[in-house]
């Protein structure tokens, strides 16, 4: 059950925070988060930790980083925050050899375990999390690899099976390379309708010219505006799709909750649209229920 003073049919949901501490930021969420939600408007926060320096289990020498970490500050306020998690693809051990040429698909089992597969059952079962924040850019894949990514989102849609809670991927997706690009996102969507895709910056600002022709048009699709400020990226999605086709999020701390709300009120005129963004769309998709 989760709390709501701020929407008025339904929570306000900022979709995209990043918490903890690292040479680029020292937001720490025990004290610091419900005032700047309160402060910002946001009946419910999704978070996650920074992309810098994360990690699968909390470390010793950095209480503020890790999956366990964002379980922690879920847990401590259960009823404004979502938590994801994020996830080395790197991780996995290979099914079979794909070098050298003569070995190419033999099984291989020199290397058996797989510390990935292994934290998103982790994070979903036992955490509570969920679901997954991805960042293909800075973390170095393709986010459309089958090789890598499918056994993760096959992992996750067994976790969603198991919990009978939907689940989210939250996807950097501003087009700023060919690991992110919205083609390589609606090319892992159209392979996992099961689960829901967050393409977080909608494209801003190298997708303006593919994100209605190749996310738009997938219904497991969400275009969240985090951060994407001109109206002409994501103007022809609107016209084919309506209000009901985006999300927001303020990228805290780094950005601010009045800039995702100036953003809304910006790009949809009608009071019943901006509450789907803010918060209705996601609402509905999850089954929130409000106390």
């Amino acid at each position: 059950m989760f709390s709501k003073k701020f929407g008025k049919k339904y929570p306000v949901i900022d979709t995209h925070m990043h918490i903890g501490v690292c040479p680029i930021s020292t937001f720490t969420a025990e004290e610091d988060l419900i005032p700047a939600m309160d402060e910002g408007h946001v009946d419910i926060q999704v978070l996650f930790q920074l992309n810098e320096g994360f990690t699968h289990e909390t470390p010793s020498w950095n209480p503020y980083l890790g999956n366990d970490y964002i379980a922690k500050i879920q847990r401590r306020f259960p009823d404004r925050v979502i938590g994801l998690a994020h996830i080395n693809p790197w991780w996995q051990s290979p099914k079979t050899y794909q070098l050298p040429f003569h070995k190419r698909g033999k099984a291989f089992d020199l290397v058996k375990d797989s510390p990935t597969i292994d934290e998103v059952e982790r994070c979903i079962l036992n955490l509570g999390l969920w679901g997954l924040k991805m960042h293909p850019l800075e973390h170095g894949y393709h986010v459309s690899d089958p090789h890598i990514i499918d056994p993760i989102m096959d992992k996750l849609v067994e976790c969603q099976k198991k919990t009978g809670r939907k689940l989210l991927v939250g996807v950097h997706c501003m087009g700023d390379s060919i690991f992110n690009s919205p083609d390589a996102l609606a090319d892992l969507a159209e392979r996992y309708q099961e689960l829901l895709f967050l393409a977080y910056h909608s494209g801003f600002v190298w997708g303006v010219f593919t994100v209605t022709n190749t996310l738009g048009k997938l219904e497991n699709v969400k275009l969240d505006l985090t951060t994407c400020s001109q109206r002409s990226v994501v103007w022809e999605a609107y016209e084919k799709y309506g209000a009901e086709k985006f999300t927001i999020g303020s990228d805290m701390p780094f950005a601010s909750y009045s800039i995702a709300h100036a953003i809304v009120n910006d790009m949809f005129d009608k009071p019943e649209e901006r509450e789907l963004v803010l918060g209705g769309n996601l609402a509905k998709y999850l089954g929130i229920q409000i106390k």
